[in-house]
């Protein structure tokens, strides 16, 4: 056997541990093998004899690839992937041989050989029109393909459904239960778009209790504080510092408070006969002089 496959893939893979001169010492061991179609013998002295093995080194390398490739047989060294090798070659073989019993391959047809070129293309094109005629009509047996425009009538008749995002169905929700748009919507923008769950409810209408108001009036005065839920506590906080505003007064007008002060503390004291404030004027009696 001269010619045998290499796979470098499957050969880099199965000998990437190997040094340089195991690797020498392999292909080496290979060729031998396919060259005499048999295993290596099992006397070593003849192995390396036959691999050239000169050095400690070499004999070494070729008892590691005898360990790692091949298996000790009473026929020798074998190896699995040539002894499939081997064996499609000598199947091969032995099927050229029985061709050549009888008379060798089987003679072309000579006479298209003979054809010129003119008669050649007159004789395929006869072979392609009788072709042609036995072959069946293609027909389309496929439905007619509807009109893919749809007019304007027909949209309106089917209109697409709208999309209903998170944000929308939390709004609704609370409408549903209520609230007033404005404020339900100004809850969930403030809840970025995040709906009240069952429990976030309980627990607001449970916070809404404990001030005397209703789960309504709750998240509508959440809403008007721009607050994400409601808390009892901040109600509270929020309501005791709402305070009346004093109005301003000028200062013509806190003098006549001042007054209106006075007068009633004066009522208060003296009841409300008027009392005489006006200075008196004393009598004076001038000396005459003496008798």
């Amino acid at each position: 056997m001269n010619y045998y496959q290499h796979h470098i893939g499957d050969f880099m893979r199965d000998t990437a541990h190997l040094s340089p001169v195991e690797e020498c010492f392999y292909r080496r061991a290979l060729d031998w093998y396919y060259v005499n179609e048999k295993p290596l013998p099992l006397d070593l002295d003849q192995v390396n004899r036959y691999l050239r093995a000169k050095t400690k080194t070499d004999r070494t390398a070729i008892g590691i690839v005898l360990s790692d490739f091949f298996k000790k047989t009473a026929s020798g060294f074998m190896h699995s992937r040539c002894e499939i090798e081997l064996e499609k070659f000598r199947c091969k073989k032995d099927a050229s041989r029985e061709n050549g019993k009888l008379g060798g391959r089987p003679k072309k047809n000579n006479d298209l050989q003979n054809l010129g070129v003119s008669d050649g293309l007159e004789l395929g094109l006869n072979l392609e029109t009788q072709n042609n005629l036995n072959q069946e009509p293609i027909t389309n047996n496929q439905e007619p393909v509807t009109n893919i425009n749809i007019t304007a009538d027909e949209s309106a008749k089917n209109p697409k459904p709208k999309r209903v995002t998170k944000k929308q169905l939390a709004v609704e929700a609370l409408v549903n239960m209520g609230i007033e748009s404005k404020y339900a919507e100004a809850v969930i923008e403030k809840r970025k778009g995040s709906a009240f769950t069952d429990l976030a409810i309980e627990e607001s209408k449970l916070q809404a209790e404990a001030v005397n108001i209703t789960f309504v009036e709750a998240i509508e005065f959440a809403a008007k504080q721009e607050w994400v839920s409601f808390r009892a506590d901040w109600y509270q906080n929020r309501t005791s510092k709402q305070q009346p505003i004093a109005t301003f007064q000028t200062a013509a007008q806190k003098t006549a408070s001042e007054h209106d002060r006075w007068r009633q503390a004066e009522q208060q004291a003296f009841g409300n006969s008027e009392i005489d404030i006006t200075p008196k004027k004393f009598l004076l009696i001038e000396e005459v002089g003496h008798a």
